[in-house]
């Protein structure tokens, strides 16, 4: 299985404008390991990107569902549907999401602020 800082590269020359190329690969990370959260929370941020919410809401579940590895994918799974829920105007369900965030207790990179500002007032794409 690739390295976190692997997925974190292919996540930037995603950003850089190759998705097509960068889903490919975390596609075939799948293959080797369905359960890889790693790879389906990069999915997710990548159809997160495309404003594809529905595709980015299923993979960001099924890292939840996976392997949680890395821990701190747990967490930011549950900001980022929260966001989404909050940018399609679902409140109730982004509230749940960013509760759910809180009680993790994993403040990786700031995480617990960051659901914690998204509970007081709503995310804005």
């Amino acid at each position: 299985m690739k390295s976190l800082s692997a997925v974190t590269a292919l996540l930037v020359i995603a950003s850089a404008g190759s998705a097509q190329n960068t889903l490919e690969e975390f596609q075939k990370m799948l293959e080797s390991n369905p359960k890889s959260s790693t790879a389906h929370y990069g999915k997710a941020r990548i159809f997160l990107q495309e404003h594809n919410y529905q595709s980015s809401a299923n993979e960001f579940r099924e890292a939840l569902n996976g392997d949680l590895q890395p821990a701190w994918i747990e967490v930011w799974s549950h900001i980022n549907l929260g966001k989404i829920f909050d940018s399609t105007n679902q409140r109730d369900r982004a509230v749940n999401e960013y509760t759910q965030a809180i009680r993790t207790r994993d403040d990786t990179d700031g995480a617990l602020e960051e659901a914690a500002r998204y509970l007081e007032s709503p995310y804005k794409p």
